[in-house]
């Protein structure tokens, strides 16, 4: 997770050290980069709008892997027993303790304001930079760049009726190949996924295995680090009463973590889904790899996400002919993912069910 940071680590403290840059301020380059678009300077459009892409990636990396270093700290109580809700107060109070110093050495040390306005971070989560970057390298006659900027902008935005219009032009072009039109934002794991796919068409075992045990585990990397991002919420509802207060900024919270999966549609409505699909190439390419307790681990886990799977629980029966009833062992973090999802939908029905009778009671 942290090596993601370092290239732009690098990038960054390469100015600083040369000494032409101090701190650097992601809402003013963001702010220049949509100035010098309005004033038709293509060339300098490019290099804000894509300076503001790796400022945001640091800000997000930074602030993703703060969260989640701080969470899997173990925060010793320096009392024993629970008083009233002392405990759960105590262990926030450290995580923000923890959250704020981890965030000020992090952006210190690559140099940048930690401040951006909310605005300007729903453009940057809605992809908004690269429906001003295809123009400016249209404009700089950057075709293949400028169709791969339109593509990306469209993965995210795929309502976008002039902009799905604006791809289709770009890959009729002499100029583009494409194959080589790609979504600039794609995740490891998608990639990682469809390398998979290939390697299992082709027979390759050995890479499909590879391949898709890398797109598991960096999926559940990608969904956590997703739901670390859920934790800044720019609209908070404030009540008189505390407990209704932070009740209320819970709903919102479980609502952005359950939407996270929704990158992974149109091919699949959740991370159980995705998850899966992954499962069963797997105890396919163990089996022909001879790996039977690997397949048989596989499809336990495959049966913990869909129990009723005919097709699986017919190979389950396959596979007891050739490995001990021991092997079929879920994997943990499927579990656990499992769990913790069917746990946070169950909250989110009741949410939804306490919201529902509030307003038949008001309407009473």
């Amino acid at each position: 997770m942290f090596k993601k940071l370092a290239k732009f680590i690098i990038f960054i403290s390469i100015i600083v050290n040369c000494g032409c840059l101090k701190f650097s301020s992601l809402d003013t380059v963001y702010k220049k980069a949509v100035d010098a678009f309005s004033k038709e300077r293509w060339s300098e459009c490019i290099l804000q709008f894509e300076g503001s892409l790796h400022l945001y990636k640091v800000y997000k990396t930074i602030n993703i892997n703060c969260r989640l270093k701080c969470k899997s700290e173990n925060h010793n109580s320096q009392f024993t027993g629970n008083i009233e809700d002392l405990k759960i107060f105590e262990y926030f109070l450290t995580l923000k303790d923890c959250l704020s110093q981890c965030q000020q050495e992090e952006f210190e040390s690559v140099h940048m304001y930690n401040n951006v306005s909310d605005a300007i971070l729903t453009n940057m989560q809605s992809k908004k930079p690269y429906e001003y970057l295809h123009l400016c390298y249209f404009e700089m006659n950057a075709l293949p760049k400028a169709a791969s900027a339109a593509y990306t902008y469209l993965v995210a935005n795929s309502d976008d009726i002039a902009m799905k219009r604006n791809v289709e032009y770009y890959i009729q072009q002499p100029e583009v190949d494409v194959k080589e039109v790609i979504d600039l934002e794609s995740e490891d794991y998608q990639i990682l996924y469809k390398l998979g796919i290939q390697a299992y068409k082709g027979n390759n075992w050995g890479n499909t295995i590879a391949n898709m045990e890398e797109t598991l585990t960096d999926y559940l990397a990608w969904e956590n680090s997703c739901r670390a991002e859920c934790e800044h919420q720019s609209e908070q509802e404030v009540s008189p009463e505390f407990i209704v207060t932070i009740a209320n900024n819970i709903l919102p919270l479980l609502i952005c973590r359950q939407k996270c999966q929704e990158n992974l549609k149109p091919l699949y409505d959740s991370g159980a889904e995705l998850l899966a699909d992954v499962l069963n190439y797997l105890q396919i390419s163990y089996y022909h790899s001879d790996r039977f307790d690997d397949a048989a681990k596989a499809v336990a886990s495959y049966l913990t996400i869909f129990p009723s799977d005919e097709d699986m629980l017919e190979n389950k029966r396959m596979y007891e002919t050739l490995v001990q009833q021991k092997s079929f062992t879920e994997r943990s973090e499927i579990v656990h993912y499992l769990k913790r999802d069917k746990y946070e939908k169950h909250l989110l029905n009741f949410f939804l069910k306490q919201d529902n009778s509030d307003l038949n009671a008001n309407s009473i």
